[in-house]
């Protein structure tokens, strides 16, 4: 081949580059990842958990419990050690649905727990020193009960634990 083809054909090559670049910077602004966020729709995500975290901290956590075969939901108080938010399976007698809110607070006991039972579903509230003071729930014959307990009166096994549920790591 002479020499006189091979400058035309690499003219043409870097013709062909300098063209590419000027129609890419016509046709479409600079691409950065990072000037600013957008949000995106996905289709479909399938993963164990996701995790809510602060600075160094965990603050919540969306994912499978211990068994690893029920989702759940937990959120933490400022301290982190106490569980505040609870959604998930009730480990008691019937494995149904509980929603558990407890205070912030380590000084005072108060909660409130809705979970479903044998019977249809309940919800007790417990005052600043953990006694539970009032209780709906379903009755046997189906109907419904308000029930305003005494102090020195305790929750039934009807009512969901109180302990913790541990997630799946």
């Amino acid at each position: 081949m002479k020499l006189r083809y091979k400058i035309l054909y690499m003219s043409f090559g870097a013709m062909l580059v300098v063209l590419g670049m000027v129609l890419n910077s016509l046709v479409s602004g600079d691409a950065d990842a990072q000037v600013s966020l957008k949000d995106a729709t996905f289709g479909v995500i399938t993963c164990k958990a996701i995790i809510i975290q602060g600075k160094d901290e965990r603050k919540a956590y969306f994912g499978l419990d211990g068994s690893g075969d029920s989702s759940m939901l937990t959120m933490f108080g400022d301290d982190l050690s106490q569980q505040i938010v609870y959604l998930g399976r009730n480990q008691g007698e019937n494995n149904e649905m509980l929603f558990a809110l407890d205070s912030k607070s380590n000084a005072d006991k108060r909660k409130a727990r809705m979970y479903i039972n044998e019977n249809g579903g309940g919800f007790d509230c417990n005052n600043k020193m953990g006694e539970n003071a009032i209780r709906l729930v379903v009755d046997l014959d189906g109907s419904g009960v308000i029930e305003k307990l005494l102090n020195d009166e305790r929750s039934n096994s009807a009512s969901p634990s109180a302990e913790p549920i541990k997630e799946v790591q």
